[in-house]
């Protein structure tokens, strides 16, 4: 199957993708949508949508970030801290399997819902650490059979889903863990 063909046929790969992970009938979602900003938050920082800090404690939250996003929420910690080297501990509270590409989060959604989060009852740490592997394995064994790209959708400021091919190697994908 040529690649100008794959292209037309979304729902053919979708239907025809058989990973551990990524699976029939599931898509990678950007996580980073229109209007995921609350932009009443401040200060705003590229690519950590939502960040914030509690009123005078050191906890600091974001929505996924990117991974240039994490760097700057990093830099802008350890900026209020006068230039020391700030120690900080980062946790993800989410509870679905998550990977970056070329430095973008992608959740796995389902197609006929891909504005719902997927539910894992019971899931813990290493339960989403392990799935996110795999995902990623899941993600490099199909890129090559299109040309080291992956079918991946994103949300348009409308709502609409649109799919696009985006390029992979084995350095662009990454888990949070190696991210």
């Amino acid at each position: 199957m040529s690649m100008a063909v794959v292209q037309k046929e979304p729902e053919r790969v979708m239907k025809l993708r058989g990973g551990s992970v990524l699976g029939k009938k599931t898509i990678l979602k950007s996580d980073h949508f229109p209007g995921c900003q609350n932009k009443r938050l401040t200060p705003q920082i590229d690519g950590a949508p939502n960040y914030r800090q509690a009123e005078s404690l050191p906890v600091h939250g974001v929505a996924i970030p990117t991974i240039e996003g994490c760097r700057n929420v990093i830099k802008h910690i350890r900026g209020r801290k006068g230039g020391k080297q700030a120690q900080v501990l980062w946790f993800n509270l989410r509870e679905e399997p998550l990977v970056y590409i070329n430095g973008r989060p992608f959740v796995l959604r389902d197609v006929e819902r891909p504005f719902s989060n997927l539910e894992y009852t019971g899931i813990n740490r290493s339960r989403v650490e392990e799935m996110e592997a795999r995902l990623k394995e899941d993600i490099l064994m199909e890129a090559a059979r299109y040309g080291n790209k992956i079918l991946v959708t994103d949300e348009l400021p409308d709502g609409q889903m649109v799919d696009q091919w985006e390029p992979v190697s084995c350095d662009s994908v990454k888990t949070p863990v190696e991210a």
